[in-house]
């Protein structure tokens, strides 16, 4: 869970002893305040950073949401998770303070008709326009913009991960970036030479990988290789995106899988592609980030991976042993 705030420390602290000695002489001048967007200027294009042109302190007594542009994508239908961008700013030092846009920071999750607990401090933010993505109604690029006092609306949490102090007038623009797949495009392609062979059970999904009729790779080599086994037409996987993909892992010579997502009673799973890259999934190895950049979304690839971009020399009990060579099928459904 997040915790409660720490209070943003009070600016006097830093002031020199004559600079302090002059404003007890007369009245401190007091702040400039604006009401809710009269107090930012929000600009910038879909898909990328906005940019927050602060013209006073905000004041709110209640956070307050307007759609920015409308998105020109698929109308979102009731259960279909969505990826969502977000980017903060504040009035205490008009900057942008947490931005999911860039490579840095990964994307969150919305799930459209459902409300679920923050994991996050993005999740904060994305809640704020949960209400306003309507099924059979709001499209994909919609950008919303919301601004609120956090005292007032996050009082029980600490945003410092947003940037943001408990006291903070608080900006954001929250972008419903792309929808999750349900599964990959059917679209096959020739596997290359060196990649295992898919075995699929009832409907064709994945079960195992076979590498008995491929040479073990050089354990001590590298390179991470990707093959194309159904080409997707949505857009490639970048640095710093949140990728949704289903998965089964196997190594070379494993009689069957060590870990999979594949299954009525599993779930697709969230990653933050890219190393140091945090955000609304969870941190992976190596050889997934740099297998995954570039695939675009609904294809399903194998990822090779060496223990130098795997688990290393020590491996990872009692599946993994450090000179095991991992294959990954990957279908890509989503990324933002």
């Amino acid at each position: 869970m997040l915790s409660r705030p720490a209070r943003r420390a009070a600016a006097l602290v830093t002031l020199p002893v004559l600079a302090l000695s002059l404003a007890a002489c007369g009245d401190e001048p007091e702040e400039e305040t604006a009401q809710g967007f009269d107090a930012v200027e929000i600009t910038g294009q879909p898909g990328e950073t906005p940019e927050f042109s602060w013209d006073a302190n905000l004041e709110a007594d209640e956070a307050v949401t307007e759609v920015l542009s409308e998105g020109d994508g698929p109308v979102l239908k009731k259960g279909q998770k969505v990826l969502v961008n977000v980017a903060v700013s504040n009035d205490w030092d008009e900057r942008v303070t947490y931005d999911t846009f860039g490579e840095d920071l990964a994307a969150s999750q919305l799930e459209v008709g459902a409300k679920a607990e923050p994991t996050v401090a993005s999740d904060l933010v994305v809640q704020l326009v949960a209400d306003q993505v309507k099924a059979d109604e709001t499209t994909v690029g919609t950008r919303y913009a919301v601004v609120l006092e956090s005292d007032k609306e996050w009082a029980d949490f600490n945003v410092v991960e947003l940037g943001v102090g408990n006291e903070d007038g608080v900006a954001a623009v929250v972008e419903l970036s792309s929808v999750v797949r349900p599964g990959p495009t059917p679209a096959p392609k020739t596997p290359a030479a060196w990649a295992p062979t898919l075995e699929k059970g009832e409907g064709g999904v994945p079960t195992g990988l076979d590498s008995s009729g491929i040479p073990k790779p050089d354990v001590k080599g590298e390179e991470v290789r990707v093959t194309t086994l159904l080409e997707g037409n949505g857009e490639p996987v970048e640095k710093g995106d949140l990728a949704v993909v289903d998965y089964l892992g196997q190594t070379w010579g494993g009689e069957e899988p060590f870990d999979q997502s594949y299954g009525e009673d599993k779930e697709p799973l969230a990653v933050n592609v890219g190393a140091g890259v945090t955000g609304g999934g969870i941190n992976v190895i190596d050889g997934w980030s740099e297998g995954l950049v570039g695939v675009p979304v609904g294809s399903r690839v194998i990822i090779e991976i060496p223990p130098a971009k795997g688990y290393g020399k020590k491996g990872q009990e009692p599946d993994i042993k450090g000179d095991d060579i991992l294959y990954f099928v990957v279908d890509v459904l989503g990324a933002a």
